[in-house]
């Protein structure tokens, strides 16, 4: 744009000097004028020419400098992904390490212990390979195998989950639902003496994606997002962009969790 402007500047400026010199004819020489209409057009065309290497290696260096920009922002990203991640597992890892713990103090059998941390094993395996960022859809296997897990040791637990088409290829970071999910499970379904499903729905809507987690479970009336749940608004918004979490609870009617953000 700012090259076209210029380009006009000095087409303008040599045809208002052109102009100029014609009221000039009666008082130079033709072969006076010719020199000067000539040495006008050489200095117009190397102003012209200049400019234009000018901009085009401004163009260049701009270019080069967005790409430089966009390479450290990707850095800085999956730094941001990994650093957040670190902290993640290690919770994840306290809480099944926890339930494990408690089957054992309630007096499960041995065997299904065994069974629930062989399970638990398989869970590990594919936490501790899963890429930083992965799809909608592997993120949702991974919580429908932890759900699994967790029917082992909680009677009557039932689970569901709904997924518009288009949410399949989202892209998120791995991990980013499992803490909520954990949440549902051990706040929720495990201290309720009826609540025994949990819901998760993902869904696109006004150009954002929304995801919900829900129990029938104890619920709360003044509920307070624990570090599980803070992890996931921190590894959200070193992805994504306009991300919001809420929590809706209610004492013996559950809790939901709405996870959203502009989706790209």
């Amino acid at each position: 744009m700012y090259f076209l402007l210029v380009v006009v500047a000095i087409v303008g400026i040599t045809f208002l000097f052109l102009n100029i010199s014609g009221m000039w004819i009666s008082k130079y020489s033709e072969d006076s004028l010719a020199n000067f209409t000539n040495s006008l057009l050489v200095v117009s065309t190397f102003l012209l020419v200049s400019f234009g290497i000018a901009y085009l290696t401004l163009r260049r260096e701009l270019e080069r400098q967005l790409r430089e920009y966009e390479k450290l922002k990707g850095a800085q990203q999956k730094l941001s992904i990994q650093v957040i991640r670190y902290k993640t597992n290690p919770h994840f890892l306290y809480n099944s390490l926890s339930t494990a713990i408690s089957m054992l103090d309630l007096g499960e059998a041995p065997e299904a212990v065994k069974e629930y941390l062989s399970n638990l094993a398989e869970l590990f395996r594919t936490v501790f390979q899963a890429p930083e960022v992965w799809t909608l859809k592997d993120e949702l296997e991974l919580a429908a195998r932890y759900l699994e897990i967790q029917k082992l040791r909680i009677e009557g637990l039932n689970y569901e989950i709904k997924v518009d088409a288009e949410c399949d290829k989202v892209r998120i970071p791995s991990l980013v639902l499992q803490p909520i999910v954990e949440n549902a499970v051990i706040h929720g379904i495990a201290k309720s003496k009826d609540g025994r499903k949990i819901l998760i729905e993902c869904f696109i809507e006004n150009g954002r994606v929304v995801i919900k987690v829900i129990d029938d479970g104890k619920g709360s009336e003044n509920i307070v997002p624990g570090t599980g749940l803070k992890l996931v608004e921190e590894l959200l918004k070193a992805f994504a962009r306009n991300v919001e979490l809420k929590v809706e609870s209610y004492p013996e009617k559950g809790t939901t969790v709405i996870l959203s953000w502009q989706r790209v």
